[in-house]
This record gives structure tokens, C-alpha cells and sequence, in this order.
């Protein structure tokens, strides 16, 4: 007989700034992901091939008589996050799995090298895994990260220190970058470039209006008397 997945339930978190789905899988934290990501989906069946496991949605699960009580680590994750977002914590004790590739693993575990309230860029992570020419297959492994907010991927910037893509929004990442610190709030860009400023047209020199000007003869020196 094959063997049947384990069944995750998924729990939601109602964060400042957006809803986080948690899920752990046999006492550790797999997924900490915004239930807005377009990735969800995809970040969804990789986990579940990964580690073996189906995830029950909160919107599909069914109502039972009795109500499944969370586990110690989603109870220890929300309180943690409560803590975070009120700005009484910037450093996570939760136990957690992550589930990717050498070199995706190498990229989320320099995320948690950025200290709290910094920020680096795309290059910059890519050199600190210690792929300093994969700066494109960094920013997508960031991308992948399903420990959102845990593994600290909002602090990965653009190169000219604008925000890039982020799974729960620029806003949200934006409201996380401002609440780690608030004072370095100028740096990041999320403008678009000014286009260049056209040249101002110098103004014609005035003309004369065809008048000729008469020169005054140079008076000649008076004759001394004698």
C-alpha cells in the first residue's frame, strides 16, 4: 500500500501589514508565507514534494466538533510575530525547516546573516552565499524563501537602494523595512527615475532695428594762442 502524506493544517496570522499562513511539520515551522504571494501556490507543491506532506487550506478544511488546537511551535511562531511587529523582538527562537537546494540554502541562511534594522543587495547576498556571480539566481532564491519575516528576505534591496519584488507586496515590505528602522527611511527608493530635464533654449541676442549709428567725429585740438 502507499504510504499516505502527512496532513498539515495551515493557520492564519494577522499581521500589520498582511496575512501570514504558518505551518509546521513534526514540531518545526515550514512555512511562513503571505497568504497574498503569487508564489504561494508553487512555494505550496514544492514543500509538499520536499517534505512529503499535503497542506489543508484554512478556506477548504472542514468544520469537525471539535476544533484541532494549534501546536506548540505555530503558538510559539504567532507570539514571536506579535512580539516582532510590536517591536519587542529582532531575533527569532522558533525551531524550523527549510526544504531547497544547496544553493538556496546557502542563499536563506546568509539572509539571516543581515542584522536587524541593515539591509544588503541582490549582489550583495549573492556574494555572501558565496556565489558572487549568481546575483540573478540569488534574488530568485529569495523569492523562494517560505519563512518570510523568520528568514529576513525584505531586507535584500535594489542596488540603487530601491525596493524590489517582494511575495507580500512592496507595501508590506516597505512597512518592515520602516519598522526594523524607521530613521533610515530616505534611503530606500521605490520611485521611478526622473527623465532627464530637456535643455532650456538660450534666448536670441537682441538685434539692433537697422538703425546706423553715426560716428562723432573726433574734435580736433584747439590751436594754442601766442
Amino acid at each position: 500500500m502507499p504510504e499516505v502524506m502527512l496532513k498539515v493544517k495551515i493557520y492564519e496570522y494577522d499581521s500589520p501589514c498582511g496575512k501570514l499562513y504558518l505551518a509546521a511539520r513534526k514540531g518545526s515551522l515550514c512555512l511562513c508565507d503571505w497568504a497574498a504571494s503569487k508564489n504561494l501556490t508553487d512555494t505550496l507543491t514544492r514543500l509538499s514534494k520536499a517534505l512529503d506532506i499535503e497542506f489543508i487550506l484554512p478556506e477548504t478544511e472542514t468544520i469537525k466538533p471539535r476544533q484541532e488546537k494549534p501546536s506548540k511551535v505555530i503558538v510559539s511562531a504567532m507570539k514571536q510575530l506579535g512580539q516582532f511587529f510590536n517591536g519587542r523582538r529582532k531575533t527569532f527562537n522558533i525551531p524550523y525547516q527549510m526544504a531547497g537546494t544547496p544553493f538556496q540554502n546557502a542563499v536563506w541562511k546568509s539572509l539571516l546573516d543581515i542584522p536587524y534594522g541593515k539591509s544588503v543587495s541582490y549582489a550583495e547576498i549573492a556574494a555572501m552565499a558565496g556565489y558572487p556571480k549568481a546575483v540573478r539566481a540569488a534574488a530568485n532564491a529569495c523569492g523562494d524563501n517560505a519563512l518570510s519575516v523568520i528568514i529576513p528576505c525584505h531586507r535584500v534591496i535594489g542596488s540603487d537602494d530601491g525596493l524590489t519584488g517582494y511575495g507580500g507586496g512592496l507595501g508590506a515590505k516597505r512597512y518592515l523595512l520602516d519598522l526594523e528602522s524607521p530613521q533610515q527611511r530616505l534611503p530606500f527608493k521605490t520611485v521611478t527615475k526622473k527623465p532627464a530635464r530637456k535643455p532650456v533654449a538660450k534666448k536670441p541676442a537682441r538685434k539692433t532695428a537697422g538703425k546706423t549709428v553715426k560716428k562723432t567725429p573726433a574734435k580736433k585740438p584747439a590751436a594754442k594762442k601766442q
